[in-house]
């Protein structure tokens, strides 16, 4: 660090080439010391230790080496290039894990039906999700997977209080499981507003969907981690790309209080705090959750938002639900040091095109509304969701209104638009980097 501090404002001030080359350099670096202190936690042998640190320190100076080169021949554009062409081969990197935070109240939680039997019949219900890959093979088919010979596919890691991890093979499940699509969220206790992810592994249906006591739940990071996996990962060569979905979700939370962003006046919002704090903590510690992936530069690529049927309660909360919205994005924005973090918006549907409260019609107008403003635009999208409710039972597993009847069409067709939304904006975002850059 103190080598490196001393010669960047020089640097920096160089070819942008060698600039790029130093910058890649440094986070090399920076993986190759954490894979040292891992080394040092697990008491590795001192010969071993040696060899870890000569090579670090046979990297680092070479690095050092190659930059004197490059600015003591800065005026040879052709060096240059040479230059960093044999550097970008030298420290060549991972593709990013690149992770997408999600947030809301209970149907981020995610209550749709996985399964559920009929009483009556001992069949599945209409619009479980065993139901939708029986009878709609084409569109859900892909959800399921053969049994291995061991009869289990799948690992869920829970961390309890004292940090500890427990694994456990997904209770004889067929469903299919995304090899490059991770997930992690909260515990969705009501009342727990730690800032650390207690659930975590490949995104298969039904992990860290539901209330904590409750299986058999599905909600929409299955059709988002679905929707953004192919788009950014399928058809790469060695299929090496990797998308993180960091869900961050309680029932019964409002914006006006319980999200309430700083900028909106009064008493920020607890469970905001606990949002920014668990996407840093998140962000910081992803070598612990994922160890396999500790050599892989890591990507805050987005933030998907579905919430809004508490604040349809009150007509107060409702009047002011795009004031809070707006602040909502700039505040996400500042408070994790993005400024244009793409933002993708789930309106508060459940209830269709069927007449309802003014209020209620305030809270989706509002969600409709903010993604039109002038300083958001590019950057924000908001999905109308009303086309994805569903009648109540016997169409749907239950009748529930406010749980979109649980029927998991309506969540799998929430996270598919939420999650299609978000790579139109992400690619729209990159491509204005490039644009810039070039």
């Amino acid at each position: 660090h103190n080598i490196f501090s001393g010669q960047w404002s020089t640097i920096n001030k160089r070819s942008q080439e060698t600039t790029r080359v130093y910058s890649l350099a440094i986070r090399r670096i920076i993986t190759i010391v954490h894979t040292i202190s891992i080394s040092e936690h697990l008491n590795q042998t001192s010969t071993t230790m040696m060899s870890c640190h000569a090579l670090s320190l046979a990297l680092i100076l070479s690095l050092l080496g190659a930059g004197g080169v490059a600015a003591a021949s800065s005026e040879n554009s052709n060096n240059n290039e040479q230059l960093f062409q044999q550097q970008q081969l030298l420290i060549r990197e991972k593709p990013p894990l690149r992770v997408f935070v999600l947030v809301g109240q209970s149907n981020m939680v995610g209550h749709g039906s996985r399964s559920a039997l009929d009483e009556s019949t001992g069949q599945q219900k209409n619009a479980t999700l065993e139901w939708l890959v029986a009878n709609a093979p084409d569109r859900f088919g892909m959800l399921k997977q053969e049994l291995g010979e061991s009869g289990e596919v799948g690992v869920e890691v829970r961390a309890g209080k004292s940090g500890k991890t427990k694994k456990k093979s997904s209770q004889k499940s067929e469903w299919a499981i995304r090899p490059d699509v991770f997930i992690a969220c909260n515990s969705r206790a009501l009342d727990d507003l730690s800032p650390r992810v207690t659930t975590y592994g490949n995104l298969y249906a039904g992990l860290c969907a539901g209330d904590p006591d409750q299986k058999d739940q599905v909600g929409p990071e299955l059709g988002f981690g679905w929707a953004v996996g192919d788009a950014f990962n399928r058809g790469v060569a060695d299929n090496d790309n990797k998308v993180l979905l960091l869900k961050i979700a309680w029932g019964g939370k409002s914006l006006a209080v319980d999200f309430r962003p700083p900028s909106s006046g009064g008493t920020t919002g607890p469970f905001y705090e606990s949002v920014i704090a668990n996407v840093k903590n998140t962000m910081t510690n992803i070598a612990h959750i994922f160890p396999n992936e500790s050599d892989r530069p890591v990507q805050l690529s987005g933030f998907a938002w579905h919430q809004g049927w508490n604040d349809g309660c009150n007509d107060t909360m409702a009047a002011e639900y795009e004031y809070n919205l707006a602040n909502l994005i700039r505040d996400v924005r500042k408070d994790l040091n993005m400024p244009d973090l793409p933002f993708a918006i789930a309106g508060t549907g459940m209830k269709g095109y069927s007449k309802q409260p003014t209020r209620r019609e305030d809270v989706i107008n509002a969600e409709l509304k903010v993604a039109k403003y002038p300083e958001f635009k590019g950057g924000v999208a908001s999905v109308d969701t009303r086309p994805f409710a569903r009648g109540p039972a016997p169409a749907s597993p239950t009748d529930f209104g406010y749980h979109w009847m649980c029927n998991a069409e309506s969540y799998w067709l929430i996270g598919q638009s939420l999650g299609k939304s978000m790579v139109d904006l992400v690619n729209h975002r990159e491509e204005g980097q490039v644009t810039e850059e070039s």
